[in-house]
């Protein structure tokens, strides 16, 4: 027990002569350490000044995005409800013939499309599919240079399809 107090001691006194020391040097004339400290003592006013900046920028996206919100709690027509079920798809009488069709096929190309609605070319069958796929009524296959669409009832299932009456 008598050598921890001694070494206590001795590190209090050699705690007391680096204090004295420090209190000496800050008493001396302006030093390369002087430099240092204003430098320090810069960086720290600069990065509070910064943090300040960073605090009100970020408090504004926040407020920003708080109205966002209420303003879509606000007004649910505005709204965007991306579901699935239950959605209605107006198509026209044309379409509904070419759904029936690709079910009845199976798998068809705009190349059986043009042969079945009689169109002298293959574009207008090409854009009639493609605009049924971007709906989410067809399926989609590229095999070798042909594309081919295939009529989904799982994907349908929860679709209306409206058609104008004949």
């Amino acid at each position: 027990m008598a050598k921890t107090q001694k070494r206590i001691e001795k590190e209090l006194l050699s705690l007391k002569n680096e204090l004295a020391s420090l209190s000496t040097k800050s008493e001396r004339a302006p030093s390369s350490e002087d430099g240092v400290n204003a430098l320090l003592k810069y960086i720290i006013e600069e990065r509070e000044k910064t943090n300040k900046i960073l605090y009100a920028i970020t408090s504004k996206i926040k407020k920003i995005e708080q109205d966002l919100e209420q303003s879509y709690v606000a007004e649910p027509d505005t709204t965007f409800v991306d579901s699935m079920s239950n959605r209605e798809i107006p198509l026209s009488t044309l379409d509904v013939k070419i759904l029936n069709y690709a079910q009845s096929k199976g798998m068809i190309c705009a190349e059986d499309l043009r042969s079945e609605m009689s169109y002298k070319g293959r574009n207008a069958a090409c854009a009639r599919l493609n605009k049924l796929h971007k709906q989410g009524l067809l399926e989609r296959f590229q095999l070798g240079h042909k594309v081919y669409y295939k009529y989904d009832a799982g994907k349908a299932t929860n679709t209306l399809i409206i058609s104008p009456p004949r």
